[in-house]
């Protein structure tokens, strides 16, 4: 990747007010965010191109304040909460705000246990939904989401060749955040066995998905310059360079 189109597009992305930002667009701006602050933090040599840790970390907390005020809105498609509640408990991993965690954890539940019920319910069985239960494990240790998302892992395996394109993206990320948090040794062995192999099936996928984005993104108008998605491609990205570059040096 070349560096000058990343900090072209940060650069952008820097300069995009968050309420001409629609609301779909946020989850791609702040993991962005997330990549570049981690860059920095790790190689503090970067803040002269990318701006100091202090204001990364400032802009991480406007867009999650948006994000909190956007919960509250219980009207919205349960994904959709799903999603934000996601990404709320994202910003807190960097932000250390408990307010945040509490507001995304009394979302959460609010989405797994209807009124009336004891016990979770799963309302849908969608990648949100797996980040999900993830995030609930790795807070509060609750068994009961461990063991559901394992199973929602198992009968996801198989059907990801049938997903639409841009759904691979999302599958990828509960892969990855299941194995981290919970670990595929909770699943039986024949269960890791095809995981393992799905997981290294999407990555060759995602690369190549990337890549296309990536080529038609050098050939389109300069307003398109604001894709927060392609600018979350973008920040991973950079972040693995960065990591590759220290240790070739090291």
């Amino acid at each position: 990747m070349e560096k000058n189109l990343f900090r072209e597009v940060y650069r952008q992305v820097c300069g995009l007010a968050l309420k001409d930002c629609p609301p779909s667009s946020l989850s791609g701006l702040l993991h962005g965010y997330l990549s570049v602050y981690s860059m920095v933090r790790v190689y503090p040599g970067l803040e002269d191109e990318y701006g100091s840790l202090w204001d990364i970390h400032d802009r991480i907390r406007e867009i999650a304040r948006v994000i909190q005020e956007l919960l509250t809105d219980k009207d919205l498609p349960v994904d959709t909460r799903a999603g934000y509640v996601v990404d709320l408990m994202d910003a807190y991993l960097l932000y250390s705000d408990i307010k945040f965690l509490d507001v995304a954890l009394d979302a959460a539940y609010e989405i797994l246990i209807p009124k009336g019920s004891n016990k979770i319910l799963l309302p849908c069985r969608t990648p949100n939904i797996c980040q999900l239960l993830c995030n609930c494990y790795y807070f509060t240790g609750d068994a009961a989401c461990g063991e559901l998302v394992g199973h929602l892992i198992t009968e996801m395996l198989g059907h990801t060749r049938d997903c639409l394109r841009g759904d691979l993206f999302s599958w990828w990320e509960v892969i990855r955040l299941y194995d981290d948090v919970i670990g595929m040794m909770e699943l039986p062995l024949e269960v890791r066995r095809r995981l393992s192999e799905e997981r290294e099936r999407l990555q060759v996928w995602i690369v190549q998905l990337e890549d296309e984005k990536i080529e038609r993104f050098r050939h389109v108008d300069e307003e398109l310059r604001f894709d927060v998605e392609f600018f979350n491609i973008l920040a991973k990205r950079a972040f693995v360079e960065c990591n590759e570059a220290y240790g070739r040096w090291k």
